[in-house]
């Protein structure tokens, strides 16, 4: 029974050393020279989209030694050797791999450092664009164009897959060139103090990716739309009526009803404490300097009493003084009156209108005055 244990023991003894010694020589070839030393690996790396090109992005950590970082992409048969100078601390480097047409690629990449050793493959994918992408975007949509008091007003309509931007190009009322950008969460573009009947062009920009390096560019267009095109009526809540040549304001109100949007009210020439003689005047104050297309003249309801009137511009509240400019000028003939501008380039800041003479003299009054800029 002893000699039968004795024989077991022995018998897996000898099977352990063969055991061994069959599992060092599967390791021999892996071991010889030494056991291998890899180069530090890249911290965090990532490859982003451009055109025609890759913008390779990656960190290393505590690598002084690392001397290189080298990438290889179409099946390793092109690289890029990047040279480095790491320190002990953690460094960013942002790499250009240029020339790269238009696909998707696979790249594979490893450190090299001062003695010879390589880190472990690494691998990354990446796409770049070009031609090929250029196909598949188009300028954003209008809706429709239109002028308000503050410029010429673009609305879009939603724009494609991609779009970061759309820049207008126009140019302004003193003979320069403005460019707006407008966002691609945004639907409106405004631009200020365009030049009349002017027309402007647009383009839209695209990213193929959320982090991609470059931008493309839709050609610049120019639509039939006209900047501005057709009126608009001034916002009459930044007016004050500073002044007059004189009234009556317990009969209908005063001058200041003459912007209060109700033609009940109104203003009317001295009568009381004896009448004031023909012309009579009463001046607005914009807020700042405007132009004027059109005017619309409402009188008294059901009174007949007004005749001619004219229509001054200037950038002084001086009513005798100042320096003033005829712009507008009629006979009234009904309680509601349009009258055209005779300039539309002539600008200011206050506006005097002047009742010259009456029908039952010297007896004139005023209910509203609104004022339009734009085209006619």
């Amino acid at each position: 029974m002893n000699k039968l244990k004795y024989y077991i023991i022995l018998i897996f003894t000898l099977s352990l050393v063969f055991s061994c010694g069959d599992m060092m020589k599967i390791h021999e070839e892996y071991i010889e020279g030494g056991e291998i030393v890899y180069a530090p690996r890249v911290d965090t790396s990532m490859f982003i989209a451009g055109k025609e090109r890759a913008l390779f992005r990656f960190y290393l950590y505590n690598s002084p030694n690392v001397k290189s970082v080298d990438v290889y992409w179409n099946s390793k048969l092109d690289s890029m050797i990047i040279p480095v100078t790491p320190t002990a601390g953690l460094d960013s480097f942002d790499i250009f791999i240029p020339n790269l047409p238009e696909k998707s690629y696979t790249f594979d990449f490893r450190t090299s450092d001062l003695y010879g050793n390589k880190s472990l493959w690494e691998t990354a994918f990446c796409n770049t664009y070009g031609a090929v992408y250029e196909t598949t975007i188009s300028n954003r949509r209008i809706r429709e164009v239109v002028l308000t008091e503050y410029g010429g007003e673009i609305n879009w309509l939603t724009g494609g897959d991609g779009i970061v931007r759309v820049e207008v190009k126009y140019k302004k009322a003193d003979g320069s060139t403005a460019t707006v950008y407008t966002a691609a969460n945004e639907t409106k573009t405004l631009c200020p103090d365009p030049s009349p009947n002017s027309t402007f062009e647009y383009r839209s920009a695209f990213i193929p990716e959320g982090q991609s390096i470059d931008t493309f560019f839709v050609d610049w267009v120019s639509p039939e739309n006209v900047i501005p095109g057709g009126l608009f009526l001034y916002d009459r809540s930044l007016w004050t009526v500073i002044a007059c040549s004189d009234q009556t304001a317990s009969d209908g109100g005063g001058m200041t009803t003459v912007i209060d949007g109700d033609v009940n009210s109104y203003w009317h020439s001295q009568w009381d404490n004896g009448n004031a003689p023909v012309p009579h005047w009463v001046m607005i104050d914009f807020g700042k300097e405007l132009y004027a297309s059109k005017f619309d003249l409402y009188r008294r309801v059901n009174n007949t009493d007004n005749k001619n009137v004219e229509l001054y511009l200037g950038n002084s509240p001086d009513a005798d003084n100042g320096e003033w400019t005829k712009v507008g000028e009629t006979v009234i003939t009904d309680n509601k009156m349009e009258v055209n501008s005779l300039d539309k380039s002539v600008t200011g800041r206050y506006l005097k209108i002047v009742f010259v003479n009456s029908n039952r003299d010297p007896f004139t009054n005023l209910a509203e005055i609104y004022m339009y800029g734009g085209s006619l």
